[in-house]
């Protein structure tokens, strides 16, 4: 199992560390293959990996929590006869932190079905924080690695009612987040946490690979500014899809773009589809922090 943040100090602050992560995480085993599989690896697959951040979408039935991606289902294995469940992904996040107590993992949580109402987060919330509080990192600041070492940072992208939330710990607050589903606009969004802290998001998934490359994600990992204030988030994915191709053979050309390019110091929290080997070499060098 790859350690990826033993060798930093305790104080450095988790905005300042360059992640790897991976966008619709759970889409390995799904229906709608073409459109919607993001993933070839599962949950425990890329721990092994290296990586750190997850991007959970979920529907909710009855009490369960369920992974999805829009339409499409996610199963547990190849067979797809049973359905991925939440509990089941946090017993693989939870399994991997109790071996890997000086690791922490990012986790984004967003609602990806349903109607859109602001009684999701706090279902979510009895049902698998209440009572396990010591295993999530849960405020809406950014953490010292100190601080969330053997914990799940929760990124929290379903909006709360107000007075529901007043007295709560939920996560770092991205439930502002503008889309960027545009086929046409380059232009990416703050998403402010707090009154002093913001993360800057580059989502632009409509994006054709070449067109989001060279006037969207270069021109952003060229400005962007990380530092114990600010995280600056990055979407190497894209919803593009060639005619009769898969979303592998985008993803071919993003990750490419990127495995290109210079990483040399703190960019920030980046989103993969596909993610290999030759992309994770870039995330265990001393010198990819601020």
């Amino acid at each position: 199992m790859k350690k990826i943040f033993s060798f930093l100090p305790d104080d450095i602050c988790l905005s300042a560390v360059n992640i790897a992560g991976t966008h619709d995480s759970c889409t390995a085993f799904c229906t709608m293959e073409n459109m919607c599989r993001c993933q070839s690896l599962t949950v425990k697959e890329q721990l092994a990996l290296g990586i750190r951040l997850f991007d959970i979408r979920l529907y909710k039935s009855g009490s369960t929590f369920y992974l999805c991606h829009s339409l499409a289902d996610c199963f547990s294995d190849s067979e797809k006869k049973t359905k991925l469940t939440f509990d089941a992904v946090f017993e693989d996040l939870s399994s991997f932190l109790r071996e890997n107590p000086d690791e922490t993992l990012i986790v984004s949580i967003k609602q990806d079905r349903g109607i859109m109402n602001r009684f999701f987060f706090p279902s979510f919330f009895e049902k698998h924080i209440i009572g396990k509080e010591n295993q999530w990192y849960l405020k809406n600041e950014i953490p010292s690695l100190g601080a969330c070492r053997g914990k799940m940072v929760l990124m929290r992208r379903c909006k709360v009612f107000p007075w529901w939330k007043k007295g709560k710990q939920c996560g770092l607050d991205f439930s502002h987040w503008k889309d960027q589903g545009s086929k046409r606009r380059e232009k990416i969004y703050p998403v402010f946490l707090n009154k002093k802290q913001k993360a800057v998001v580059q989502d632009r998934y409509g994006l054709a690979p070449l067109r989001k490359w060279e006037k969207c994600e270069k021109p952003f990992l060229d400005s962007c500014v990380c530092d114990n204030d600010n995280i600056a988030v990055h979407f190497i994915s894209t919803a593009y899809r060639y005619k009769n191709e898969s979303l592998e053979k985008t993803a071919e050309e993003m990750n490419a773009f990127f495995k290109a390019c210079e990483l040399k110091k703190a960019k920030g929290w980046f989103l993969f589809d596909f993610p290999d080997e030759e992309i994770m070499e870039k995330f265990e060098k001393k010198e990819s922090v601020l």
